[in-house]
């Protein structure tokens, strides 16, 4: 009975051996599809984070373009941007003008003198909304949108 035991075993060496390389080979393949998959994500994740800090910067510029326009005495430039090779558009709009809490008015002319330019005056500052869209090219797209109070009488520089 032995001899007829091993001669129907001659082939499950080979086969187990083929099963195992197929098992090895997809094991494999799953790894490298993973990989590329994994970079694809850190590119892509790239891209967007240079085009979010190119609308950022089309923030500071905004702010940047409210305060010339103050010193001028004209409306704020909204001219597109060029960052890095990033399209940066910006939307500067008028919200409204108010006074502002904390200065002398407020604290009854105790001497503290705020940020008015009068002993008595309240001090006031003009709202702006500033809406910042950058575009990559690769259709990445990042838009910050933000408040800006710029206080009549202080200039940043």
């Amino acid at each position: 009975m032995m001899k007829i035991a091993t001669a129907n075993r001659k082939g499950v060496a080979m086969i187990t051996v083929i099963m195992v390389l197929l098992f090895m080979m997809l094991v494999a393949g799953m790894i490298l599809k993973l990989l590329i998959g994994g970079s694809g994500v850190a590119g892509s994740s790239r891209r967007y984070l240079s085009v979010f800090e190119a609308a950022e910067s089309g923030v500071e510029v905004g702010m940047l373009n409210i305060e010339n326009a103050a010193r001028a005495g004209t409306a704020p430039s909204t001219a597109p941007i060029n960052v890095a090779g990033r399209q940066v558009s910006l939307v500067i709009e008028y919200i409204f003008t108010g006074t502002i809490s904390g200065a002398n008015i407020v604290f009854g002319g105790t001497g503290y003198e705020g940020v008015g330019t009068g002993v008595s005056s309240g001090g006031s500052a003009i709202y702006y909304r500033i809406e910042s869209t950058a575009k990559g090219q690769a259709n990445e797209q990042a838009v910050i949108e933000t408040a800006y109070r710029k206080v009549i009488g202080i200039n940043v520089r």
